[in-house]
Order: C-alpha cells, then structure tokens, then sequence
C-alpha cells in the first residue's frame, strides 16, 4: 500500500467517529449541561453572578476534528456580574499575556452597590473577590470556579433523576468541573468552565500558573475559542470541496495521542499539545493557496505539517494564532471574527513554557515518524493489514 493508502486506511478504522454517532452523544451532552444550569438557577443566592441558561460548545467536538475513542465535549458557561474594566497586556505589563483581570470596583462602591443585597456589606467581597495593592477589588477566577463548582454539585439528585439509564458524578479537571456520564453504556467527558464574555472573546476562569506581579487567583485566561470554531467555517467555504485539511489535523492529533503506545517516553504525546497542532494547521492554511488542500494532497499536508513542527521546535516558538499576529489583518481572504486589539498585543508564543529537553525529545520524535511514516501507520493498522494479506492469500490459493 502507498502512504496516502496507509494515511485513508487509518483515517476510515481508526480515527475518525461516524457523523450521526458523534453528534448523538454531542446532542445527549448538550442536553445535559442545559439542564444542570436550568437546576444551578435553582442554587443561586440573590445577588450572586447570573449564571447563563445556554452553554456554548467549544473544541474539537464542535470544530469537526473530534478523534477516536474518547468521547470528551467542552463547554463555556456565561456569567454577568458587576464589572468596571477589563485590562489586558496591552494596556498593563503586569497582565500576563493570553490572561486578563476583571475589576470590579474599589472596596466603597461595592459595599455601596451591593448593601440592599448582601446581609453584609463584604459579603461580595468576601466570596468573589481579591484585593490587588494598585488595582482595588479584581474578580476572583478561583474563587467563582468553586462557587460554580458547589452549585454544579448539588444538581446530581436532579440530573440522575431527569435521565434515568445514565450514571453521573463529577471529579476535579483543571479549572472546569468535569462531569463524567454515561450513556447507552458509553462513558462521556464533558468539561464544564465559566466565563466572561468581552466582545467576541471570553475570559475562562482558568488561573496563570506562572510567577506574575499579581494575585494568580484573579487572572482569568483569554479563550478566542469561538473564533477558532468559526474559522474553521471559514476554512470551509474558502477551502476546495473535499478538501484535507480536517483529515490532516485528525491524523496528526491520532498519531499524537497514541504515540506514547509505540514509544512510552514520546513527548509527541506527553510534552505537545493537541492546541499547537491546530494552530499549525491555521498557521499554514492561511500561508497556502486553497489547491494545497486538495483532497489528493494528504500526505504532503501531512508531511509539511509535521515539517512547521520540527522547525518551531528548533525555533522554541509556535506563534499564536491570532494573539499578535498582526499580518493576518491584510489577509482579506479570512474573515477572523476576532476584536482586532488582540492582534496588535503583544505577540504570544505557545512554547513559553516548554522546558528546552522536552521540546528537543519531541522534535527528535517527530523526526523519526516523518522518516518512517509508513513504518508508524502500519503499526497502527497491523491487524487490518495481516487480515487483509490473509484473504489475498487465500484468494490466491
């Protein structure tokens, strides 16, 4: 078999759902989460943030490059509560870049504003806020994901009995609550994070976990995941039909997330982020006439993708997206959706990070699956292949 033989073969058997089995399960998770906000209403304290009624789905089940076996669906859950300002990097150095912080006032204005619906004055203070020396009350990304995680926690008596059949329980996960569900005996991950909504972009309540000039717990973490989703629309329409890109991606994020099967030390697997090979992926749609993603250019897609890898590796950056990159707004052939200020921050680099001897052991990885991507593939389809040449063989005979 070819390599681009080798790449639809594990495409079709092992990477990728069946539209109608995916989006059933997305529908089911969907379902749920509307009614666990419709049971957190229930929770709320007069006062407290509102709490929106409609998630909104985001990642690689809602973008089209969802990958085999795990069935995972992140969704954004808006809040509202008071706000006087949003300060990103650009206009504060102490901002770390790809967060922002919520002001919500100084100490007087909200115990003003709020004494006719807190029993005490701080109370708001108290259980959303961080002080900040220079900053006055900022809004505590910590502190309101524990609030929403508690009023998440105590909706499971609902949600077992509004879905008979299917089990529920939740468990830490970063900065979401995650709530693991079952469905007609499969296991669902679903991710459950709040968030403020500025502009056309969000602030998740995910914390800077680096050393900043700032409380950590009061950085909240710039989520443009909205406009990715809807770039990759876009890639739709300006792409050729039947184009590879998405089967690009899928196979690189396959081969990423099982490499560690082949070779248990893989920092492919361990040290890169399913997010850096998306970012390539736009990175290099954007940079390409649309033809180079035609459905007959899989495997030089591929190969060039895993090319843009090695060399930011050896460059220790992978720009973002869309943080910085100011060239992307003459390209009119893209229509972003993203606030154009982001574009003119400071430029972000995804390998920040990344400890040097990570980044070389991936890169080392990455050369060896490029020069033996047959090898790799057949290993991934060895019982496919031993079938295959079974009944060639007892055709023969």
């Amino acid at each position: 078999m070819s390599t681009l033989e080798l790449l639809e073969a594990l495409y079709t058997r092992k990477v990728t759902f069946s539209d109608s089995e995916l989006l059933r399960y997305r529908e089911f998770a969907e379902e749920v989460v509307r009614t666990l906000l419709q049971e957190v209403q229930k929770q709320r304290r007069d006062g407290d943030p509102e709490i929106g009624t409609e998630p909104i789905g985001t990642g690689s089940a809602f973008e089209g490059v969802k990958v085999k076996p795990e069935l995972e669906f992140d969704f954004m859950v808006p809040i509202q509560t008071k706000i006087l300002q949003i300060v990103f990097c650009d206009t504060d150095q102490n901002v770390p870049s790809r967060f922002g912080i919520v002001k919500t006032g100084s100490e007087s204005q909200i115990v003003f504003q709020s004494a006719s619906k807190w029993k005490k004055g701080g109370d708001f203070e108290a259980k959303f806020c961080k002080h900040a020396n220079g900053y006055g009350l900022l809004l505590s990304a910590e502190k309101i994901r524990q609030w929403f995680q508690s009023l998440s926690d105590r909706t499971l008596p609902a949600l077992q009995q509004i879905f008979p059949g299917s089990t529920f329980r939740f468990q830490q996960h970063g900065p979401a609550r995650n709530l693991i569900l079952t469905k007609d005996g499969k296991e669902l991950n679903v991710d459950i994070v709040p968030a403020i909504k500025y502009e056309n972009a969000f602030l998740v309540a995910k914390q800077c976990s680096s050393k900043i000039n700032l409380p950590n717990e009061a950085t909240w973490r710039l989520s443009l995941s909205t406009s990715e989703r809807d770039f990759f629309k876009e890639m739709k329409r300006v792409l050729p039909y039947n184009s590879c890109h998405l089967k690009c991606l899928k196979i690189l994020k396959y081969l990423r997330e099982n490499d560690d099967q082949l070779y248990p030390s893989s920092q492919f697997t361990h040290g890169i982020q399913s997010y850096y090979l998306k970012t390539a992926l736009f990175h290099l749609v954007m940079e390409s006439p649309p033809q180079a993603w035609a459905a007959g250019c899989l495997e030089q897609r591929i190969r060039e993708m895993i090319g843009y890898l090695i060399d930011s590796l050896v460059n220790r950056n992978i720009p973002h997206i869309f943080l910085g990159n100011k060239r992307h707004l003459g390209n009119r052939q893209w229509s972003l959706g993203v606030p154009v200020k982001f574009c003119h921050h400071t430029r972000a680099n995804l390998l920040e990070d990344i400890k040097p001897d990570t980044m070389q052991q991936a890169r080392l990885r990455l050369i060896k699956i490029r020069d033996d991507l047959d090898g790799i593939l057949r290993q991934y389809l060895k019982e496919y292949l031993n079938g295959s040449e079974s009944q060639s063989w007892c055709v023969v005979a």
